[in-house]
């Protein structure tokens, strides 16, 4: 079984596009660069955050905080908008705070 952080299907069924024909190419980057900002935000190394979600995923919340933030990229594609913009939700923070190493001993 080939290990992936979290499913791109599933990442497609939560913004709903897996019906459309959206560019996969770029769900797929907001998907990688959430990814891999999640996994610097825990200050644990892939294999780590691997072992912890059971070996061929992240743990379950882990993959939530990266389908929040690649959505919300995803969704929020120009860096100016004519409408007001919000920060991502502090649950973001709540999702990846108890997987965050304090130290790298």
């Amino acid at each position: 079984m080939i290990k992936e952080a979290v499913s791109f299907e599933l990442f497609k069924k939560h913004t709903r596009t897996d019906d459309y024909n959206t560019d996969d190419d770029s769900l797929a980057s907001y998907l990688k660069a959430a990814t891999v900002h999640v996994t610097t935000a825990t200050n644990r190394s892939e294999d780590e955050l691997f072992e912890m979600g059971g070996g061929n995923s992240y743990p379950l919340p882990l993959q939530q905080a990266i389908f929040m933030l690649a959505a919300h990229w995803f969704n929020q594609r120009e860096s100016v908008s004519s409408t007001q913009m919000y920060e991502v939700p502090d649950a973001l923070q709540a999702l990846i705070k108890p997987y965050r190493k304090l130290s790298n001993r």
